[in-house]
């Protein structure tokens, strides 16, 4: 939809601004009349050269299918038909939408129409007369832009945690990036330094024309009062350089996860959420986890005794000192049930080991004697 008042008689008249508009749509319908309603409905089912709505379907006012098929069951096929209807026995016969679609097409009734959206809250865009390529342009265009940007949302007490930079070039290409921040902030400064960092990835063609930076998400912000004691480091501009610089999906924080199973009771949270407590342990756990617990060969005198050897990767290690088991079984209310498994052959006996040269270990055996299937035992971490 286009609102032409006043801009025809650019193009000579309305039928020359018409032919404009399709020569540069080729293949594509148009049509101009004086309400948005008709001009949509002459552009779908309307002839070249025809502005008479009276000849066309009952689809043309965009009417349900439902009122549509009750019309057509009394012989109202076509928009004149429906207009001589008396509008009273109209509306108690098929409600209120056959009149009101037909009072917007004729112009009986306001429409209102949004054409443009409205700006976001948090925004600021600069023009060029003439088109800017180089880099040090871009840059100085960055850091002219980021202070004004900063101010207003420092006056609305708005931090940004998302902000989109956006190119428009010449071209009608629209390069952008997005940075990220670890909290919010309207430190002008800062945000420059990493807009000057992003910008060696923007093509600006043969030349940008306008320049805008976007809050896509803002957080409440008011400064804090500094301590007169020696303040604590604060990482965050640190946080959202490395955030930046590799991703967000390369760089992250855990944050724990109700599950019983070791390698499932953490799940990766964006850098930028909030840090959730981690609960006490009943047993203690190994320093490293390995992602995947590793088969290993292992011996042990009694079957529900803790190995006296393990051989992994080749390699025989003799236990002097061992505790456990610990056992844990898997989370059956999440996990699917399976058939040919009895539960009992998910549980794991956990045990922490230390052989001859002082490494710890933290082993299990999966299953049980009584199961289905022989127990198998795995590595599953390191102490130290």
């Amino acid at each position: 939809m286009i609102d032409i008042t006043g801009c025809a008689h650019l193009f000579g008249s309305e039928m020359g601004m018409r032919r404009h508009i399709e020569n540069r749509l080729p293949g594509s319908r148009s049509a101009i009349a004086g309400t948005a309603a008709a001009a949509w409905a002459l552009a779908r089912y309307g002839e070249t050269g025809i502005e008479d709505l009276d000849p066309l379907p009952l689809a043309a006012l965009r009417l349900d299918e439902i009122t549509i098929r009750k019309l057509r069951r009394v012989g109202i096929r076509r928009i004149g038909a429906l207009r001589r209807l008396p509008r009273a026995e109209l509306t108690a016969g098929y409600g209120a939408g056959p009149v009101h679609r037909l009072a917007l097409a004729f112009g009986e009734a306001p429409e209102a129409r949004l054409f443009i959206s409205a700006p976001p809250d948090w925004r600021e865009i600069e023009h060029y007369a003439e088109p800017i390529f180089a880099a040090p342009q871009l840059q100085a265009a960055l850091l002219r832009l980021a202070p004004k940007f900063c101010a207003r949302l420092a006056a609305g007490g708005q931090g940004v945690t998302q902000l989109q930079a956006r190119f428009y070039r010449i071209d009608s290409q629209c390069p952008e990036f997005l940075l990220r921040f670890a909290a919010p902030t309207y430190d002008d400064a800062h945000i420059g330094r990493l807009l000057i960092e992003k910008l060696a990835g923007i093509d600006p063609g043969f030349g940008i024309e306008a320049l805008s930076l976007t809050a896509v998400a803002t957080e409440p912000y008011s400064p804090v009062q500094r301590s007169t004691e020696t303040p604590a480091p604060d990482y965050r501009q640190t946080v959202d350089t490395i955030l930046n610089r590799l991703g967000p999906k390369n760089f992250w924080r855990v944050t724990p996860h109700a599950s019983h199973i070791p390698e499932r009771q953490i799940r990766r949270l964006a850098v930028t959420g909030k840090p959730v407590g981690w609960p006490q342990p009943s047993h203690p756990r190994p320093v490293q986890l390995l992602a995947k617990p590793a088969a290993i060969t292992a011996i042990a005198p009694v079957p529900d005794d803790p190995p006296v050897t393990f051989s992994w990767r080749g390699k025989v290690h003799r236990i002097r000192r061992s505790s456990g088991p610990e056992r844990i079984a898997r989370d059956w209310w999440i996990s699917e049930h399976d058939n040919a498994r009895p539960e009992h052959d998910h549980v794991r006996d956990y045990y922490a080991l230390e052989d001859s040269t002082g490494a710890r270990f933290w082993v299990f055996r999966a299953g049980t004697h009584d199961g289905i299937a022989p127990p198998r035992w795995y590595l599953h971490g390191f102490f130290g």
